[in-house]
């Protein structure tokens, strides 16, 4: 680590009161409240003081390490335009399902995808029963939309063509097993039409 970054984390370095000693001076910038975050306690922890700053989440600090690695390899711009082309497939095999995205979608984030659930369905249902028969999990929402909006991700390792059209396909089934009237295989052609377009 380089003496400027160094210099820069210790600005808002905070030694919590039950182990702080004499001479412990705290940061003048606010400090960090996550432990998961703090650079400054892990300073601390592997510098001479070895002062014990928490239990940390180590499967959590190699996780973030191999998402940095794997971004750097496939480099910020390629993985942009991948995470772009994924979510804009799967918004056009929703709407060609006859389903409708929710929020304003010249403004939505390109890895997450919200859409309304349909009138009369058990949001919770539909959700269950993708993870139990096809190992696929969407998100409900929180706050007022809870029970308004699923949330399907095309994001990291699921930001890929089979993953989007396999979503696309169970979802369909699902629905469709529930009673509701789809065009057949409308969304999954939709979103093949549109990465012939694009690639």
């Amino acid at each position: 680590m380089s003496g400027l970054f160094a210099e820069s984390c210790l600005k808002r370095r905070k030694v919590e009161e039950g182990i702080r000693e004499p001479g412990d001076v705290s940061g003048e910038d606010p400090f960090i409240a996550s432990n998961y975050f703090d650079i400054c306690m892990l300073m601390d922890y592997w510098g001479p003081q070895r002062l014990n700053h928490h239990t940390e989440a180590t499967t959590a600090l190699y996780g973030a390490r191999e998402c940095a690695r794997i971004l750097c390899r496939e480099g910020v711009e390629n993985a942009v335009r991948r995470h772009r082309l994924h979510g804009e497939a799967m918004r056009e095999g929703i709407e060609a399902m006859g389903l409708v995205p929710y929020g304003d979608q010249a403004h939505r984030m390109n890895n997450v995808l919200g859409v309304l659930i349909p009138d009369g369905l058990d949001g919770d249902q539909v959700r269950g029963m993708l993870l139990s028969h096809f190992g696929i999990e969407i998100g409900s929402s929180f706050g007022p939309l809870k029970g308004r909006i699923w949330r399907i991700g095309t994001m990291g390792y699921n930001a890929r063509t089979d993953c989007v059209l396999m979503t696309l396909a169970s979802l369909e089934a699902v629905l469709t097993r529930l009673g509701m009237k789809l065009p057949a295989g409308a969304a999954v052609q939709a979103a093949m039409n549109f990465y012939d377009r694009s690639c």
